[in-house]
């Protein structure tokens, strides 16, 4: 379905900075319910056709080819089996395909877009130029696509109980000794957010996150035009499991906190959850694709907060040199000290060891750190470059 212009009958798209339908030709803008009884007519008309295909017995074979027709130019789309909102490759007519959204669960939410694609450009680029060990090439990249595309979540409410013993080793003096802990809590947990999509990586969707939940709207069909939607494709029977363990994690994450010790163990706990609701929702995304090398990059933006995430290939000649500065660095104090010690030739104060020896760790916890850091960011590229992601991105009809 398209939702034209009453002035110039031009293809209205969703504009993030209006907040409302916006017609590029003429310049009107219209509220996103001023269509609800075109809306009403093209699902009644799309659920009359699934009843017919049914009665014929041939829905399945038709609903395998995934082929629609464009409501402007009459021709046919092949859409991938997730696809509700897209563009028509003949004409580049944003369209939504209604019958697949009223013949699948419509979702109940949507966070409609709020950042625009050139702020959307424009942060990733402010982003990229801050990093040090970026390449100039990276810095000032070629826009191969972006994409604007609502992402398929399902929400839980779950309330989560639990009581547990757990251990953690404590400083007596100059010794450890282990002590032992009694926690019991109850805690709601509301609109977990659990990404809906197959194709997605759930590492990429989870870092998207915080979406702000609180300023969900009721669906609408008209806020995916000019976007690109994909419908779920992971039940919200598969998708519970998953949501549990995320409560399970974050639950023990802040028990954890209460209790002031290190190498904290959890001994025994009886833990207790119940699924209050679940509700479907879409939130935005931006993904932007550059290439480096020949190589294919995709950067996420949030399409609510402007969050940017992903990394991007580093210049490896700078990093080098910055850890065999530190390491040269720490050698040298280390060998100052030892030569210090040497030439007193006197006992040294325990305490003033105590320091030196604390000090030495310290940088050794801040190599091992560096280190850690780096192991992230260079999963995280792994992710950016990664061809599942190129794919989700790319194997769509082009707008």
């Amino acid at each position: 379905m398209i939702y034209n212009c009453p002035n110039c009958m031009a293809a209205l798209i969703y504009n993030p900075q209006y907040g409302k339908l916006h017609c590029l030709s003429c310049n009107s803008t219209f509220e996103t319910n001023a269509f609800e009884e075109k809306e009403k007519n093209e699902e009644t008309i799309a659920n009359r056709e699934t009843d017919e295909l049914k009665k014929a017995g041939i829905i399945d074979e038709l609903m395998e080819c995934n082929i629609y027709t464009c409501t402007a130019c009459n021709a046919e789309l092949a859409v991938n089996g997730v696809e509700t909102s897209t563009f028509c490759a003949y004409c580049g007519q944003p369209t939504i395909v209604f019958n697949r959204v009223s013949s699948t669960k419509k979702p109940k939410y949507i966070i409609p877009f709020s950042i625009t694609k050139e702020q959307a450009v424009s942060s990733i680029r402010n982003h990229l130029s801050k990093g040090s060990f970026v390449p100039p090439e990276i810095q000032n990249f070629s826009v191969e696509r972006v994409r604007g595309i609502y992402i398929p979540y399902w929400l839980y409410d779950i309330r989560y109980f639990d009581e547990q013993y757990l251990s953690g080793e404590v400083k007596s003096g100059k010794s450890t000794i282990t002590k032992y802990y009694y926690r019991s809590a109850t805690t709601t947990f509301y609109d977990v957010t659990m990404d809906a999509s197959k194709q997605l990586n759930d590492e990429s969707s989870q870092r998207l996150e915080p979406f702000d939940t609180v300023a969900v709207q009721d669906f609408e069909p008209s806020y995916l035009t000019g976007f690109y939607a994909d419908c779920f494709d992971m039940s919200e029977t598969e998708m519970e499991s998953y949501a549990r363990a995320r409560c399970m994690q974050m639950f023990n994450q802040q028990i954890e906190k209460s209790v002031h010790a290190s190498n904290i163990k959890l001994l025994k706990n009886a833990p207790k959850l119940e699924v209050l609701k679940t509700e479907y929702a879409m939130f935005p995304a931006w993904f932007l694709t550059f290439r480096y090398q020949d190589v294919p990059y995709t950067i996420l933006v949030n399409g609510q907060t402007g969050k940017v995430v992903g990394a991007v290939p580093f210049t490896k000649a700078k990093v080098s040199m910055l850890f065999w500065a530190i390491g040269a660095l720490a050698s040298m104090i280390c060998t100052g000290l030892a030569f210090f010690f040497l030439q007193a030739g006197t006992e040294v104060d325990s305490d003033i060891l105590e320091i030196v020896l604390y000090g030495i760790v310290g940088g050794f916890v801040m190599w091992g750190n560096g280190v850690n850091k780096l192991k992230k960011v260079k999963k995280s590229i792994e992710l950016s470059k990664s061809t599942k992601m190129n794919s989700f991105v790319k194997d769509r009809q082009e707008g």
